[in-house]
């Protein structure tokens, strides 16, 4: 018998056991597992050049800039700016009033200071600004007032300036209108401005109603409204009256209480009726009384009898009749 038959053969453990894992034999967990993992140290490593490319260019800033850091906004010029309007104001005037400066940046625009510089005018009623990221741009949206009668406004040492009141009772300069549409513009008279710390004057407070009259005239009666030159509303808070001297009229008396359109149609219909009788023009017609509206006549010059004297012709009364 040998010797090698007798010797018994090594112990095997756990350890001489093949541990691979065949890839194909790998189930689906395995290899999401194993993908994540990639993604995960893909995403690790990013983050670590980011930081450090952020790192040397805070460091590249700083030596060559150290302004940029403390104003992240200066990053952001403002390119350009977008104005629109529904009235006459244009861009050589907004420019002029936004004041901005050549390197303002998008970021330090104080919204609230422009906001205030373009309703200082009083011209401007309401304003919307906005910033637009997407083209570095300021977005200005500015909605007018409308001008419905003028006046001369006089200061002390001052020469008499032209102003224009809108239907709200604002007083204000006037940018941008074409002569001719200011022409057609009735003088308002009988007012007393009053000084205000933010936009002149303060608002007229009658200016509301007398803008309805004159919006009803002007749609009503055409024809006699392009005659009005004056309104006055020096009798508007005592006795409730607005009065309008015009060249077919010399005075009309309108009532604040009543509507406006009743008492254009008792105007039109009298001022028709006299013209088709062949009347003396009128001189003054009362509207304020309701039904009963005095009407008085421009004198003529009638031929002078030979027998009458001066003092009776100087004493003859102004024909009148009621409608």
């Amino acid at each position: 018998m040998s010797l090698s038959a007798t010797i018994p053969p090594p112990s095997r453990s756990w350890k001489d056991i093949r541990q691979g894992v065949n890839p194909r034999a790998m189930s689906r967990e395995g290899h999401r597992r194993r993908m994540v993992a990639g993604l995960k140290f893909a995403a690790v490593c990013a983050l670590v050049l980011g930081g450090a490319a952020a790192a040397i260019e805070v460091f590249l800033t700083w030596e060559s800039n150290p302004a940029r850091l403390k104003d992240p906004g200066q990053s952001i010029p403002l390119r350009q700016v977008i104005f629109s309007t529904d009235g006459v104001l244009d861009r050589p005037w907004l420019n002029q009033t936004l004041a901005l400066s050549k390197r303002a940046s998008l970021m330090n625009l104080d919204l609230a200071v422009l906001e205030s510089r373009l309703l200082a005018s009083g011209q401007v009623q309401a304003v919307v600004l906005r910033r637009r990221f997407a083209d570095n741009s300021l977005a200005v949206t500015v909605q007018e007032r409308t001008p419905v009668a003028r006046l001369m406004v006089q200061g002390k040492g001052d020469s008499p300036r032209l102003r224009l009141a809108a239907r709200d009772g604002m007083v204000y300069e006037g940018v941008g209108y074409e002569p001719a549409v200011l022409e057609r513009l009735p003088w308002l008279a009988g007012v007393q401005l009053r000084h205000s710390a933010t936009h002149g004057f303060e608002p007229i407070a009658e200016m509301e109603r007398t803008a309805d009259l004159l919006r009803a005239a002007q749609a009503m009666v055409p024809e006699l409204f392009a005659g009005w030159q004056v309104v006055s509303l020096a009798r508007f808070a005592s006795d409730q009256e607005i009065l309008v001297r015009s060249t077919l009229i010399p005075e009309i008396v309108f009532d604040v209480r009543d509507e406006f359109p009743r008492q254009l149609a008792r105007l039109d219909y009298i001022v028709d009726f006299l013209r088709s009788k062949g009347a003396p023009p009128l001189q003054r017609i009362d509207l304020a009384l309701g039904g009963q509206v005095p009407v008085e006549l421009q004198e003529t010059a009638p031929l002078r009898p030979a027998r009458a004297s001066p003092r009776e012709t100087a004493s003859q009364p102004k024909p009148r009749r009621d409608f």
